[in-house]
């Protein structure tokens, strides 16, 4: 028998750009596959850097270059790169003008916008502000403006910010990825059985989702490149 619903349980962080890539290559499966309407979304929190200061940026390819010891040059050819990739998906990846923050706070008010049926526009908005427009969202009323444009209360999520609420769902979902031995984002685990690490080639994605959409024998996990590490690095 087909799924009626499959279930896409998604590990990322807002300042991954192969989160976003993924993110895109997931959505033009569906889309292929006329699949809206039978795949439910789940997404999690993952921290590629969970010790960066908060209510602190950095310029990003400056912060990588002196993290990893890789020459700026060095890093700026791998963002031209990876901003040509992105043009495909239809997104305009601006690296210049990136900040490196930390991103707790943004996955907390994600984790509120799952009850709210707004965690995917949220993630979309979040990562739009961070990628293409140079947005610091370690700021407050950076991450509240963001809320306000997916329709969401910039009161309710300020009196959680101002509080410790969703704190534990965050980490819960951090050691849920450990327990699943997640070694980098985007992670796709689909119907609890299926696994994609990294922004595999489109057809990796179009295939584990017809397998699963026909209830044949998926592949159980497909590695490769496309991966942010949580030591920074993005391969």
């Amino acid at each position: 028998m087909p799924n009626e619903t499959v279930k896409i349980e998604i590990w990322s962080d807002v300042v991954c750009p192969f989160c976003f890539v993924g993110k895109r290559k997931l959505e033009q499966a569906i889309k292929k596959q006329n699949a809206e309407n039978k795949v439910e979304i789940i997404w999690h929190s993952f921290q590629l850097d969970p010790d960066f200061p908060k209510d602190k940026a950095y310029p990003s390819a400056q912060y990588l270059s002196e993290r990893k010891g890789y020459p700026i040059e060095q890093v700026k050819a791998m963002s031209n790169q990876l901003a040509e990739n992105g043009k495909q998906y239809n997104i305009d990846f601006q690296f210049d003008k990136a900040l490196t923050f930390n991103t707790f706070n943004a996955h907390r008010l994600i984790q509120w916008a799952k009850s709210k049926g707004k965690a995917d526009a949220l993630k979309e908005a979040f990562m739009i502000a961070y990628f293409t427009d140079g947005i610091n969202l370690a700021e407050e009323e950076n991450l509240l403006a963001n809320l306000k444009s997916v329709g969401l209360s910039t009161e309710k999520a300020k009196s959680i910010l101002d509080s410790d609420q969703y704190n534990q769902e965050v980490r819960k979902d951090i050691y849920q990825a450990q327990q699943l031995n997640v070694r980098g984002v985007p992670y796709f685990l689909i119907n609890e059985k299926t696994a994609i690490s990294g922004a595999q080639p489109d057809e990796v994605f179009e295939n584990a989702l017809k397998a699963e959409l026909s209830a044949v024998e998926p592949l159980i996990e497909t590695l490769g490149d496309g991966v942010c590490l949580p030591n920074g690095e993005c391969k």
